[in-house]
């Protein structure tokens, strides 16, 4: 499980996202039964601006697991699905500061590219496991 290891900063980036999306959800669900509200913040905006935020600390762990994507790349392995990666990855932080931080529909296409980081990350992992058995297999 040593080489486990590089993929730490990509596992906690997907927990810190799995309740970011939990948070978001959350927030569209409480908007559909909230009453308006004359003074103060709604509590489903609230919701929102969390689940952006945590969104913004995940894109910390994210840019660490785009390095390591970065070197994979120069160590041939996988390279092309590790470019793909890490230009998803490095793109996400000029995307969420024009992107992610503004209200209205620029919100759906943050949380779609979002989603999309998360499910490469998925994949990534697998991969980063099969390899890790192969290896193993290759030393034993």
């Amino acid at each position: 499980m040593k080489s486990l290891s590089t993929k730490i900063p990509a596992i906690i980036a997907m927990l810190i996202s799995v309740f970011s999306f939990v948070l978001l959800i959350s927030a569209f669900l409480v908007s559909t039964n909230e009453p308006p509200r004359d003074m103060g913040v709604s509590r489903s905006f609230a919701l929102w601006v969390f689940a952006v935020i945590f969104s913004m600390i995940s894109l910390l762990f994210y840019s660490i697991d785009a390095i390591f994507s970065a070197v994979k790349i120069f160590l041939k392995i996988h390279p092309i699905f590790n470019s793909i990666l890490a230009l998803i990855l490095i793109g996400a932080i000029p995307m969420v500061i024009f992107i992610g931080g503004s209200l209205g529909i620029n919100i759906y296409i943050w949380f779609s590219y979002y989603l999309l980081m998360f499910a490469l990350e998925i994949v990534s992992i697998i991969k980063h496991i099969k390899i890790m058995k192969d290896v193993s297999k290759v030393e034993k």
